[in-house]
């Protein structure tokens, strides 16, 4: 029987959602199993074997807590990451393996809901979002693959992420009367530990609700509990971790080569240096697409969503001129801001003309093409380090075994270096038995020392 030209239509909408979804679905587990394989073969490294050395000392959780106190009270007062990180050292690395990589992907689906005027199961958008954190994400392997990274930086961004997200699906669902409670409390709670991740992203965090909530306020001339609350927690968790004492004690050991004013401006034209190297060609794409958007002459509420995100992530960067010189894995959390903004303006430049829809596809399926490439080519050097520190790893266990106790092992052959392993930022040294790294992995394996030579060198020696 022949249908109206009505229902036809609804029924090939319908087909075709229903292949976006199961596209949709297979992307989330390619991206699963991508940075699984990644996290799977990457080693300990400097700080999880010194936190190793600390954990292996607690016999309960009660213990892990007592040493974050201490923690707290003496270093830093990033609790909610350090937590995290005790809690994975004290078991086998493949749950780390497992759960960062659920995380990982939790972090894309956030960055995902955070893009406005995408279809239902959009494709291009989560396959860019992918690509994007992929290719752009600050310092990946430090802080994405890197354990002790990934438990500060990584989760600490998809908790900012996740409750970002769970303001804005509360402002869409505006729960009014006593449906407020329980949003109320979870976006407290939430607002809480997503405060207390990262003094700079965090502060961001801040910055993104307070904004949403302005918008919110102006548009609609109320205020809801929950708003407030959300945004209570998320100062409450924020100081928490900026008035740890443990900070002031940190700032001693710190070292400017300029005080007062001139050291607030060389800060300040060191962080431009780091936007410029890691942020550039991401902001090249917002200014590109806003000019775009502008040219098609939509609302100025059409790039509303992108300025928010660019502005909460130039706040995130230049709040680091409060402190001294950061190290760059900091920039991690403004990068994801970041390309929630460009991306966003991607989407924002209206596709009906045949040429600009064929360069988002073409252009998207060339930058796909080429992270495969790349993905198999640093693939294949990840496990080479990976079977390189293993057989170091051995090494030193079989010659403690032995009775040695001053003990030399290979260094990694510089030809396995790529951007998605940290172990040669974190190597050994070969000149120093005294540096830390090397004090690091004596204090772990319970020797006296552990120095390291080229591997031609090693092997002349066995």
């Amino acid at each position: 029987m022949e249908i109206s030209l009505g229902g036809r239509r609804i029924g090939v909408d319908m087909k075709a959602e229903a292949c976006r979804r199961l596209i949709f679905a297979g992307l989330i587990l390619l991206s699963f199993l991508a940075v699984l394989i990644y996290n799977i073969f990457t080693p300990a490294m400097t700080d999880d074997l010194s936190y190793g050395s600390v954990v292996a000392g607690a016999d309960s959780l009660w213990d892990l807590l007592r040493q974050e106190q201490y923690q707290y009270m003496t270093w830093t007062g990033r609790s909610v990451g350090s937590m995290i990180l005790r809690c994975f050292l004290k078991g086998d690395k493949w749950i780390f393996n497992i759960c960062n990589s659920l995380v990982f992907v939790l972090l894309t689906l956030f960055m995902y809901y955070n893009i406005e005027r995408k279809k239902k199961y959009d494709v291009f958008v989560y396959l860019l979002v992918n690509l994007f954190v992929w290719t752009f994400a600050v310092s990946f392997a430090q802080t994405v693959l890197w354990e002790t990274g990934a438990c500060h930086y990584l989760w600490g961004s998809a908790i900012i992420m996740g409750y970002i997200s769970a303001v804005r699906y509360c402002m869409q669902a505006d729960y009014a009367g006593v449906s407020q409670i329980a949003p109320a409390v979870g976006l407290f709670l939430a607002g809480l530990v997503a405060g207390w991740c990262n003094e700079n992203t965090s502060g961001g965090c801040i910055l993104l609700t307070g904004i949403w909530v302005a918008v919110y306020v102006w548009k609609n001339r109320r205020v809801r509990a929950w708003m407030i609350l959300g945004l209570l927690g998320n100062l409450t968790g924020f100081l928490f971790m900026t008035l740890a004492p443990g900070n002031a004690n940190r700032m001693q050991y710190m070292e400017e080569e300029h005080t007062g004013w001139l050291a607030v401006l060389s800060r300040w034209l060191k962080i431009n240096l780091a936007v410029r190297d890691n942020l550039f060609l991401l902001i090249a794409i917002c200014i590109v697409t806003f000019i775009l958007v502008r040219q098609q002459q939509a609302e100025w509420e059409r790039s509303r969503n992108m300025g928010i995100f660019f502005l909460a992530s130039l706040a995130t960067c230049y709040a680091l001129v409060l402190t001294p010189e950061p190290v760059v894995r900091v920039y991690f959390g403004a990068s994801i801001f970041m390309m929630v903004a460009s991306i966003q303006g991607i989407v924002d430049v209206a596709d009906k003309d045949l040429y600009l829809r064929t360069l988002k596809l073409g252009a998207t399926a060339i930058f796909s093409l080429y992270f495969v490439f790349t993905y198999m080519d640093s693939g294949a050097n990840v496990i080479r380090v990976y079977r390189e520190s293993s057989e170091r790893f051995a090494y030193i266990e079989e010659q403690k075994a032995a009775g040695n106790m001053d003990i030399t092992v290979p260094l990694l052959r510089p030809e396995f270096e790529n951007k998605y392993t940290d172990a040669y930022k974190s190597e050994l040294s070969s000149e120093d038995s005294g540096y830390w790294v090397n004090v690091a992995y004596a204090t772990y394996y319970g020797v006296n020392s552990i120095s390291a030579v080229p591997r031609e060198e090693w092997e002349a020696m066995k």
